[in-house]
């Protein structure tokens, strides 16, 4: 049995189910690749349960405010911010070779559960075996577990409407301390989050 540091989760997100430990966990941080099969060097995004967590988590512009990254999170997104805007201590192994650090922000059940038991922000990837589809079902979740994962503690969703994941990959947006981004990856509400992105100009 995995100790309260290195235990690893299965749980729901807004896009596709995922998995994750704490980012204090280099044991965890492993283990996650090994279930994966991919490489141990590879960034994995950090997960937050609340916005107050996040913002003293990190150095934002002054146009970033709360009320922006809220409807920002909201749209099944992850943030890229630059290393030197942290203000907790980011392990090596989180991020790599990479100078950014991807961020979610999600406040479902799930994800605040997680964040009660080990009192940190967590990595968060998607549920599969790299290379094959993420994983969006229930009953498929809870196979790859038992499959791959059997120690890793699953949380099911508070209700069946909150099975309902998009499916899609998360937009990715890495945002410099000038205002200046770039959109590294397209997800399913894209028009949305350009949208929301010309807030800042």
């Amino acid at each position: 049995m995995a100790s309260q540091l290195d235990q690893i989760f299965i749980y729901p997100t807004d896009t596709v189910w995922g998995i994750g430990c704490s980012i204090y966990s280099e044991r965890g941080h492993a283990k996650i690749a090994e279930i994966k099969k991919t490489s141990k060097n590879k960034p994995l995004s950090i997960m937050f349960s609340t916005i107050e967590e996040l913002a003293k988590s990190f150095e934002f512009p002054a146009k970033v405010t709360p009320s922006w990254l809220q409807e920002f999170f909201g749209l099944e997104t992850t943030l890229g911010l630059s290393l030197k805007a942290a203000k907790i201590i980011i392990p090596k192994w989180a991020t790599g070779d990479s100078e950014f650090v991807s961020l979610r922000c999600l406040e479902t059940d799930a994800i605040k559960k997680i964040y009660q038991q080990i009192n940190a922000p967590f990595f968060t990837t998607s549920l599969n075996i790299t290379g094959e589809p993420a994983i969006t079902d229930l009953s498929q979740a809870l196979q790859f577990q038992k499959l791959h994962a059997p120690d890793a503690q699953f949380l099911k969703p508070a209700s069946k409407s909150g099975a309902q994941l998009s499916g899609a990959g998360s937009t990715i947006v890495f945002l410099s301390e000038n205002l200046n981004y770039e959109i590294k990856r397209e997800g399913k509400r894209i028009e949305e989050v350009k949208k929301h992105l010309q807030k800042l100009s």
